[in-house]
């Protein structure tokens, strides 16, 4: 165990913040579905960074022909938490979602979510559409 706990173990400074991002997996049905949750997905996007004070950045990342995740920054939990409530295109569309990811097979979506905290940073952070050095404090 290395005894400078200071640095992640990417080498990574540690930072206090309170910077958090979630990412979701979708395993749709067809390649269909994957254009379409696409378009669906831009339009929760937009009501997001017009609702949103804490969206931070959203991305839409491809693994493969069906598969995509959506990756999000968020300033803090409670943005979270405000999106899930003022941004109704996303309650809204949700659903769609839902029905484009259900295996019949197994009698469930094929869906999932992780939240992780930002806890270290490379000494190179530079984002230029998102300005995450304000938000993290060094120990």
């Amino acid at each position: 165990m290395p005894g400078d706990v200071s640095f992640s173990g990417a080498g990574y400074e540690r930072v206090g913040s309170e910077v958090t991002c979630v990412i979701t997996r979708f395993q749709l049905r067809s390649v269909w579905d994957l254009l379409r949750l696409h378009r669906l997905y831009r339009q929760v996007r937009r009501d997001a960074r017009q609702r949103c004070s804490g969206l931070l950045h959203a991305g839409f990342l491809v693994e493969g022909p069906r598969t995509f995740y959506s990756f999000t920054l968020w300033r803090d939990d409670a943005a979270i938490l405000e999106f899930g409530t003022v941004v109704q295109s996303h309650i809204r569309i949700a659903g769609r979602g839902l029905r484009a990811t259900f295996r019949a097979d197994v009698e469930r979506p094929e869906i999932w979510s992780t939240q992780w905290k930002l806890t270290a940073v490379s000494e190179n952070l530079n984002w230029e559409e998102v300005d995450v050095r304000s938000l993290v404090t060094t120990p």
